[in-house]
């Protein structure tokens, strides 16, 4: 993959790790829907964001085309400083597999492989050396405090243990951008504030967090929230980690 980065940079000379300029996304038909209007978003290396909005509002077309999962319709979006739109599919799903790491609210996990053997499968499409992929999911299921857990199988975990287990394999191949769908939808108050807890530390380690949420007590943890509604994104007043709601 042949790519060059563009000179937009942020705070320490890097490319933000989200650029959006004029993206937007419409469904062809009669007429016309437009999910999500023309929109500008900057995140940098480092930040906490939150997006909330009501279901229909265009949350899960910006999670998609943040995730390089569809392409919009009008703008660019540059992922670190790469121009997404400019590369061919292949590109597109190794970029994807090696920049972002996905949180999903239904966990994802196969149930018949441990938490180590599930983490340990989020490199496989990703060419890590063979050898090296039991240290790294190791390595991220302690990041995570599950590491007196490696052997467990999901269906003896609690629902928090499992989500965490699904933020390990989202970083195991220490990705720009961790991108979270709902993720504490399905949990009860103490895992989901378990998981959140966990976000904390991530972003106080310098992960890159954007979690998509409808629940405004999730969003109120993030340093600074965006919301949208009909397809339009609007930015909230920043709220600093140190000072925002708990």
């Amino acid at each position: 993959m042949t790519v060059e980065p563009s000179d937009t940079t942020g705070p320490g000379g890097e490319p933000p790790v989200i650029a959006l300029a004029g993206v937007g996304r419409t469904h062809p038909g009669r007429p016309p829907v437009v999910a999500l209007h023309p929109t500008d978003l900057t995140v940098h290396r480092g930040e906490y964001l939150a997006v909330t909005g009501p279901s229909g509002s265009g949350k899960s077309t910006l999670l998609h085309l943040l995730g390089l999962l569809d392409t919009p319709t009008t703008g660019r979006y540059e992922l670190d400083g790469i121009d997404t739109g400019s590369l061919r599919d292949r590109d597109r799903s190794t970029l994807r597999g090696r920049r972002i790491g996905f949180v999903f609210q239904s966990f994802h996990l196969l149930p018949h492989r441990t938490a180590e053997e599930n983490v340990v499968l989020a490199q496989v499409y990703n060419r890590s050396p063979r050898r090296a992929r039991h240290a790294a999911a190791l390595e991220a299921l302690h990041l995570v405090g599950l590491g007196h857990r490696t052997d467990a199988l999901p269906g003896t975990m609690s629902g928090g243990e499992r989500q965490r287990v699904a933020i390990a394999r989202a970083l195991v191949n220490r990705p720009s951008l961790l991108l979270c769908d709902e993720p504490t939808g399905n949990l009860d108050s103490a895992n989901a504030e378990a998981v959140l807890a966990q976000f904390d530390a991530l972003h106080a380690q310098g992960f890159t967090l954007v979690v998509i949420t409808h629940d405004p007590s999730v969003a109120a943890r993030a340093e600074r929230r965006v919301t949208i509604r009909d397809g339009v994104l609007s930015e909230a007043e920043a709220v600093r980690a140190a000072g925002g709601a708990r």
